[in-house]
């Protein structure tokens, strides 16, 4: 399911991300903000091996997010005037370090852009380019957004430039801006259901629900099985206080969605609008170390649930998590920094005793890691 509205809390999640920012819970595959890249330029192999999803688990981890919001169900209340102000939680609060070789890429590749000011189709690539590194460092978004708008001077109409410059307007909450670029882009893609859904929530943004609501069933009368839409348009009826309107959506979000993790995550939005579950609630221990993994702009999305075994001792269960992949300096440096995390939480909540968690895979079970203060 796509990443603009978290289904196990209901929070609103940053473009392109696959898994909450608020609670960690999995948005699914197709995310409804990702941009589908395609480089065909020389050295693209150097970027797929550095801006893949292996690297960005490497340099995410030296460098957490700060300034989490405590999880929980409540963040689904979220009125939608209130969430357009605020930047997605998760974001880091200082650049983080990209690879010298990513740098060089993207300078070569600014460099040959700038030797070719009238080539629509390098400037439409290097905005791509500085969108997916903004996403490491915020820095990349300012010049993304402005080789976005150099294609779109070159070219007005040019399909990936208009989505391209929506999503960076996406991400920073200006619903002003990105609105007409989504409506550009419609124009020219009008069967997108992505775009749709993400044209419709920045309506929301902008406070006319009506329109959103509107916008979400034009996609879902297009495409019955986009899941997003339908999980969109629930979010919109319970914030409107529908939350009849809202479990019948998130219903059929339910009947249309492919994977049982995603099916798991809308069965559990629906206890909670319906009742039919009760929270379990968490000592001050647990919910320090909780929030401190679950801020983790990469261990954090990855997260499928915590189970506590006593006071100190619990497991992370993790999806989709490669440890084994990384290397053993970056897994050191990851496992350090989780150490220190669970010590600040022993010594704030004053736990006498050993603490330990362990890092495993949901699917397997299998212990990736143990972690100790």
């Amino acid at each position: 399911m796509g990443g603009r509205f978290c289904p196990q809390c209901g929070t609103v999640a940053r473009a392109g991300s696959k898994f909450c920012p608020e609670c960690g819970g999995s948005l699914g595959s197709g995310s409804a903000g990702a941009t589908r890249w395609r480089f065909t330029v020389a050295g693209t192999a150097v970027l797929g091996v550095f801006l893949s999803a292996g690297l960005a688990i490497w340099t995410l981890i030296l460098v957490p997010a700060q300034g989490r919001a405590p999880s929980g169900p409540h963040a689904a209340s979220t009125q939608p005037a209130a969430a357009a102000r605020e930047l997605p939680e998760g974001h880091p609060t200082v650049p983080l370090a990209l690879p010298a070789e990513v740098k060089s890429f993207i300078a070569d590749l600014a460099a040959k852009a700038k030797e070719k000011p009238q080539d629509v189709d390098v400037w439409a690539r290097l905005g791509q380019v500085e969108y997916r590194a903004s996403q490491l460092d915020p820095a990349y978004s300012a010049d993304a957004l402005a080789a976005f708008e150099h294609a779109l001077q070159i070219d007005p109409k040019h399909a990936d430039a208009l989505r391209g410059a929506a999503n960076v307007h996406y991400d920073h909450e200006e619903h002003k801006e990105a609105i007409p670029l989504f409506e550009r882009y419609l124009a020219l893609k009008p069967d997108d259901p992505s775009a749709r859904t993400d044209l419709g929530t920045m309506y929301l943004y902008a406070g006319d629900p009506d329109r959103a609501v509107a916008t979400y069933k034009a996609v879902i009368q297009r495409t019955p099985s986009f899941v997003q839409a339908h999980y969109n348009l629930a979010v919109t009826y319970h914030q409107r206080g529908d939350d009849t309107g809202a479990l019948a959506e998130l219903r059929s979000a339910r009947g249309v969605a492919t994977e049982d993790a995603v099916r798991t995550q809308i069965d559990e939005m629906i206890g909670r609008l319906s009742g039919e579950k009760a929270e379990t609630a968490s000592s001050p221990f647990q919910s320090a170390v909780e929030r401190a993994f679950r801020s983790h702009p990469i261990v954090g999305p990855k997260i499928v649930r915590f189970e506590w075994s006593g006071p100190a001792a619990g497991r992370v269960l993790v999806e989709n998590f490669p440890m084994a992949a990384m290397p053993p300096a970056v897994r050191e440096k990851f496992t350090t920094h989780m150490g220190d995390e669970l010590r600040s939480a022993q010594s704030a909540n004053h736990v006498d005793g050993p603490v330990r968690v362990e890092i495993a895979d949901a699917s397997s079970g299998t212990v990736m890691a143990t972690l100790t203060p």
